[in-house]
């Protein structure tokens, strides 16, 4: 141990293994230590406005620009103003009236002269004539051919001629089978009246013998039929059925005509 520590005594004293430092030697460890300083006070500054900048760059990105913020939410006033108003909408109502079997007038038929004929009994569709006027129902006439009243549409259902050749039919507005009957030389020279019509005088099927009489003074009685004679060209004549004290049927009938039972 002893030798040891001799060993190493004698090496401390060794002058040539001393350091020998140079006059300026603690200048330059001065300087070198500032140039240390400078540098990582360079690198931290360096750092430091890298971060700023990129902290200010990602805060841009983050924050909405006034457009973004403005565009949607407020509008300007150009885009106000040529905004088109919407299109006005008009509303047109049509009202259509229909009338079902309107009521009958102090005539026996609709105001403007007619009447809606019914299922069950028909009824007039013309006004019917006053006296002197030609005995004219709807669009027959009294004398008119066979071959024109058929072109009126108003006739149907004929039926067999009888001896004579006079033909019967039904009408659209009344279906009596011989609601109408027609000469072949006279052409028609009866029509029988609908139930339900009356003549200008309110005279028709249902009214009372007296009433006919008052309405009609002229009216000649020939067994059940009562006769009132009408002064048109061609001659005709309202024929008004009775029980003795009603009317129970009336026909317009030509006084100029070869048909039996007309």
């Amino acid at each position: 141990m002893d030798d040891i520590d001799d060993e190493l005594r004698r090496l401390f004293n060794d002058d040539r293994l001393d350091v020998h430092v140079t006059p300026d030697a603690t200048d330059s460890v001065v300087r070198g230590a500032n140039r240390r300083r400078r540098r990582r006070a360079a690198t931290a500054g360096t750092f430091a406005i890298v971060a700023l900048i990129g902290a200010g760059v990602g805060l841009t990105q983050l924050r909405p620009s006034e457009d973004d913020s403005a565009g949607p939410l407020m509008p300007t006033s150009s885009s106000a103003a040529t905004t088109t108003p919407p299109p006005s909408v008009s509303t047109y109502t049509q009202t259509v009236t229909v009338t079902v079997d309107p009521p009958t007038g102090s005539q026996g038929t609709t105001q403007g002269g007619s009447s809606t004929p019914k299922s069950s009994r028909p009824s007039t569709t013309s006004t019917p004539p006053k006296e002197g006027s030609p005995g004219v129902w709807g669009k027959l006439a009294l004398g008119m051919s066979e071959e024109n009243a058929l072109k009126t549409g108003s006739l149907t259902n004929p039926g067999e001629a009888t001896g004579s050749a006079c033909r019967p039919y039904a009408m659209q507005t009344n279906l009596d089978s011989d609601a109408v009957l027609i000469s072949p030389a006279r052409g028609i020279v009866r029509i029988k009246m609908p139930s339900t019509a009356r003549t200008s005088k309110n005279i028709g099927a249902g009214s009372t013998v007296a009433e006919l009489k008052a309405a009609y003074p002229g009216a000649t009685e020939n067994g059940s039929e009562l006769v009132v004679q009408m002064t048109a060209t061609p001659r005709w004549a309202y024929v008004f059925d009775s029980d003795g004290t009603v009317v129970t049927a009336a026909r317009m009938r030509l006084a100029d005509q070869d048909c039996p039972g007309a």
